[in-house]
């Protein structure tokens, strides 16, 4: 209960913070929702929001880390992460999504398509793109069929991500967040793969009704690989 108290003063604390005066404020209407953007003429709350994106790339970096990392047994002797705590965290990673990654449903109602996730090939520079849904389950299908022993996925800490200032498409609001991650595929001792790959992914911010009021919450969009090498 404390930590849940402590939760809501935050969320307070930040709508308070981005929110403008009536002065400077601009609307967006989404889904039948009017919301009071902050004004993004300020500095002060581009880099608010800029940082909402980052954190929710983190958090998605983080479910990906925890997909692949190498089960090791407990005091009772029993495997862990299984393969449901796997599953878990993939739908954890897809809620962080715009429609959990599946047909975005875009500004005019219209579906679209699912959020995508580009993969590059350090050694060949083959691009390949798939919905993310099918690159989450892939990563866990690498580790049960063991395509390799051990797959070690880590990407860049959010201090050294960079985030452009949100602009207006149609009548929602986008930034493109830019960070590495790192992949590392081993085989036994032997490591099989190894590379580094420069991403881009769009962050969507969408109208959230909660019980302290109406905001903008980041969500994910579309992930490409812009540069892969190997390590």
């Amino acid at each position: 209960m404390k930590k849940f108290r402590i939760f809501s003063v935050i969320i307070v604390l930040f709508v308070a913070l981005i929110m403008p005066s009536a002065v400077n404020a601009q609307q967006m209407i989404v889904d039948g929702i009017t919301i009071q953007l902050p004004d993004l003429n300020n500095p002060r709350h581009q880099e608010l929001l800029k940082q909402r994106a980052k954190e929710c790339v983190r958090q998605m970096n983080t479910y990906i880390t925890s997909m692949t990392k190498k089960a090791e047994r407990d005091a009772n002797n029993e495997l862990h992460p299984t393969l449901q705590d796997r599953n878990d965290f993939r739908t954890a990673a897809l809620e962080l999504f715009l429609d959990n990654g599946d047909s975005i449903t875009l500004s005019n109602g219209v579906k679209g398509a699912p959020a995508l996730m580009e993969t590059s090939n350090g050694r060949t520079g083959f691009v390949n793109s798939r919905p993310v849904k099918d690159y989450f389950l892939r990563l866990i299908n690498m580790i049960i069929r063991n395509t390799y022993t051990e797959v070690k996925i880590t990407s860049t800490d959010i201090e050294n991500m960079d985030a452009t200032n949100l602009v207006k498409v149609g009548d929602r609001y986008q930034c493109v967040v830019t960070y590495y991650q790192d992949f590392v595929g081993r085989r036994g001792e032997i490591k099989a793969y190894a590379d580094r790959t420069k991403k881009q992914i769009v962050v969507w911010f969408v109208p959230y009704h909660s019980p302290y009021g109406d905001e903008v919450v980041p969500r994910l969009g579309d992930i490409s690989a812009k540069e892969t090498v190997l390590k």
